[in-house]
């Protein structure tokens, strides 16, 4: 598996791939769903599948709150790799990344950069400056700017989304069996 640190190089080495897009942080049964999603798409497409997201986090650049990954990038490369990604896109998430409004991002970095085919999201992904974009908006400026985008439908246990924020309180509250149900991989496998 590849690893870009920029969505130019990725996209001259892997032009017209499927990109799974997405922060990625805990690599949940949620995500994995995404990227099992553009693994078929980029198979039904005869072409390379990727990954995009984000190093540092935009919630640790930003400082939000006192925000941690449940998986550092180092695991998260390994759970790609894992789940047979041809490459990783890991965009810098710095104050020029973080001024990108939806439709700078969408043109700038996935359009005239990473020049994809396609886009996996997750329903509830937000984009851009101050998260303005969603998977919606993504949809719309993907159709002009000719690539397609594939909304992911989320995954629900227990009558609740699954999220990373949701598994970080249940290893907070000491609830591995449970998180680790959520995650769809045991938690010692993450180092």
């Amino acid at each position: 598996m590849k690893i870009f640190h920029n969505a130019f190089q990725a996209g001259r080495e892997f032009p017209s791939a499927v990109a799974a897009l997405g922060k990625f942080d805990a690599m949940h049964r949620g995500h994995q769903r995404v990227i099992r999603a553009t693994r078929r798409k980029a198979r039904a497409l005869k072409t390379s599948c990727l990954a995009v997201t984000f190093d540092p986090a935009p919630e640790l650049f930003l400082r939000l709150y006192s925000y941690r990954p449940v998986l550092p990038v180092a695991g998260r490369l390994e759970r790609f790799k894992t789940l047979g990604m041809d490459a990783v896109v890991l965009l810098p998430f710095d104050k020029q990344l973080a001024c990108l409004t939806p439709e700078a991002f969408a043109k700038t970095i996935l359009s005239t950069q990473l020049k994809p085919l396609g886009v996996c999201v997750g329903t509830d992904f937000c984009f851009g400056k101050d998260r303005a974009g969603t998977a919606s908006t993504l949809l719309e400026l993907g159709r002009d700017l000719g690539f397609s985008v594939y909304p992911v439908p989320l995954l629900s246990a227990g009558g609740e989304k699954i999220t990373a924020a949701r598994i970080r309180s249940l290893i907070d509250q000491g609830d591995i069996a449970e998180a680790e149900e959520l995650l769809g991989w045991k938690l010692e496998t993450r180092r």
